[in-house]
């Protein structure tokens, strides 16, 4: 089944800290120390019971608090020897709020796209019930790499992205914008109205070229999105598969009543 993201009102998508389950906030004020330099990188945090004691809450919730840093590799923890300030900051580790087009053309500025390869190609029937196409179909297929900063030696994301044929002339534009949204450089460049994204969410466990590309164990644990980008008239004229290491990325939403 897949979601509708439509632009009809936005929905508010920043959590408020006070609504975060405790552990979570107690993470952040940890992060916040160690990106601050009161933890220092190499030293060992203090103990849990002290940590406790320090922060006015169980042990359970520093536990959870210190696993939550340790999935971002914040920290690495090891039985009798503590637990060791690795980073000040995460290490391509990426929480997207991805829930409406404006979310998606924000979190795309954000992630600079590295293209791998190109290739035009013709949907088979396997592939085309995946994405929701006609089988037979002739599509343009651009496969990146996105990274949450220029610098990153850690992607967040391998996405294959396919394009209809006859807009197959937008990829010098895709290559010159690596932080465009290509529905957006579509619409620009040929006046699409694409007001309506379809999108699917779920666990996946990573392929072993998947795994190469994205310098990641094969079998880990990923999200896969579908997401597909339909015209006013309900026509795909964009397709993607993106692949999440899970230890790199979230989707964050809060939905609200209206």
């Amino acid at each position: 089944m897949f979601v509708h993201i439509t632009v009809k009102p936005p929905i508010s998508y920043n959590v408020a800290m006070e609504r975060q389950p405790l552990y979570a906030r107690i993470a952040e004020q940890l992060s916040q120390d160690i990106a601050a330099g009161r933890y220092a990188v190499g030293t060992v945090l203090p103990a849990e019971p002290d940590l406790a004691a320090m922060l006015n809450v169980s042990r359970s919730t520093v536990r959870a608090a210190l696993s939550s840093l340790e999935s971002q590799k914040l920290v690495s923890r090891k039985k009798n020897a503590g637990t060791r300030v690795e980073s000040k900051k995460p290490l391509s580790s990426y929480g997207a709020n991805l829930s409406s087009l404006p979310d998606l053309i924000q979190w795309a500025q954000e992630c600079a796209r590295s293209i791998q390869r190109t290739e035009h190609l013709v949907m088979d029937k396997a592939l085309a019930n995946e994405l929701g196409c006609k089988a037979g179909s002739k599509w343009l297929l651009v496969q990146s790499l996105r990274f949450d900063a220029a610098d990153s030696k850690e992607a967040v994301s391998l996405t294959e992205a396919y394009i209809e044929e006859r807009f197959a002339s937008i990829l010098p534009a895709i290559k010159k914008n690596p932080s465009a949204l290509m529905s957006a450089l579509l619409e620009e460049s040929f006046d699409l109205d694409l007001a309506t994204v379809e999108q699917q969410v779920k666990g996946w466990k990573l392929t072993a070229q998947q795994a190469k590309a994205l310098k990641a164990p094969e079998d880990a644990a990923a999200l896969k999105v579908l997401r597909r980008y339909l015209t006013r008239q309900e026509e795909p004229v964009l397709l993607t598969v993106s692949i999440h290491p899970a230890d790199r990325f979230s989707i964050n939403t809060t939905l609200t009543r209206t």
